[in-house]
């Protein structure tokens, strides 16, 4: 998986390549699709976010500590994209951040 993306030179080649494996090939699709207003790292983030959160649905395991500090590491991530919003007078875009543990997430 990861050799091919070595060759990659351009974002058609990019979308080639994970077109190959399903669970990023739908990540590739919202991007290319130019609809929505995420950039192809918030989706990944978003996908990231999901899957950390569901570490916390099984007990007696490890993957809660990583998990915590990965769902740690988007938050402060969140918070610096509300920080440069507002000191960039970007208030409509204040919203655009990835939610951890959110109800209103769509997972």
């Amino acid at each position: 998986g990861t050799t091919m993306l070595i060759d990659v030179q351009d974002e058609d080649e990019l979308g080639r390549v994970l077109e190959l494996f399903p669970q990023y090939s739908a990540i590739w699709n919202i991007h290319a699709s130019g609809n929505g207003d995420k950039s192809i790292d918030d989706a990944f983030y978003e996908r990231d976010v999901q899957q950390l959160e569901l570490a916390f649905e099984s007990q007696f395991h490890y993957a809660v500590f990583y998990a915590y500090v990965k769902l740690k590491e988007q938050e402060i991530r969140n918070m610096v994209w509300v920080s440069e919003c507002i000191l960039q007078q970007q208030k409509d875009e204040i919203n655009k951040f990835v939610p951890v543990f959110s109800y209103h997430s769509p997972w």
